[in-house]
């Protein structure tokens, strides 16, 4: 099951202007869409508003086949957590999961149900084999995959990225790709937010999807070989003041 994105007359305004306006867009179900744009263009805030997570205008839903409620998931820019904590990337995941301080988490009848599941999404994602280690010890993309990890947990319909591939290594990369393809052709519907072209092309390439250019409006959208051609990326990319000037 995945559900279709709709907006409409979507706005935010945090008290400086608009850094979105009039957004009236639908994302369709079972696809790859990839927002691309300027930074400061309004992207991450376009994606903090379908999460509840910021103030908007406008309304937006998820249209879910057959009236049911899916499950939606989440991987921000980066990891937050105290550095100096002696948390595991096992207990990161598992925090998620336990209803119960970690500390007593062994002792609750479902633990080992728990560690299971959390080690299962961590392999999906290549880091099962680091689980032992503290968080502190990743690297900056080695984190951003257990985040990918921990948000795979409850199997959602609707998977929001943004930014994932910040700070990753190539395997860690190809990684994510892969498996981007994979949810895709399960019927999972993606939104991500991604700043290089070179690999929005090679996702859209062999990944059912569109990209979608965001500069405080809704610039251009479809599919990658119509919107990302060399006669438009500079006109796309500019700044939106240097657009209206």
């Amino acid at each position: 099951m995945s559900g279709a994105i709709h907006l409409q007359h979507v706005g935010v305004d945090y008290g400086q202007g608009w850094v979105l306006e009039a957004i009236n867009h639908s994302f369709e179900p079972g696809q790859c869409h990839i927002i691309m744009g300027p930074n400061g263009g309004g992207k991450t805030s376009l994606f903090r508003s379908v999460l509840g997570l910021t103030p908007f205008v406008g309304d937006i839903s998820v249209q879910w086949p057959s009236g049911r409620v899916g499950r939606l998931g989440y991987v921000p820019q980066k990891a937050i957590f105290e550095q100096s904590l002696p948390l595991t990337v096992l207990d990161f995941v598992l925090l998620n999961l336990t209803k119960v301080p970690l500390f007593l988490a062994p002792l609750w009848p479902g633990f080992k149900q728990q560690r299971a599941q959390a080690l299962a999404s961590l392999t999906r994602v290549g880091m099962a084999q680091r689980a032992h280690l503290r968080m502190g010890q990743l690297s900056g993309g080695e984190q951003q995959r257990v985040l990918f990890a921990q948000a795979l947990l409850h199997h959602p319909d609707v998977l929001i990225l943004d930014e994932p591939t910040t700070g990753m290594d190539e395997a860690g990369v190809q990684y994510l790709e892969n498996l981007m393809h994979e949810l895709v052709a399960q019927g999972k519907t993606i939104l991500a937010v991604h700043h290089d072209i070179a690999a929005v092309r090679r996702i859209l390439a062999r990944t059912p999807g569109k990209v979608h250019i965001v500069n405080h409006h809704l610039v251009d959208s479809g599919p990658v070989e119509d919107v990302l051609t060399s006669a438009k990326i500079e006109t796309l990319f500019q700044h939106f003041s240097a657009r209206r000037a």
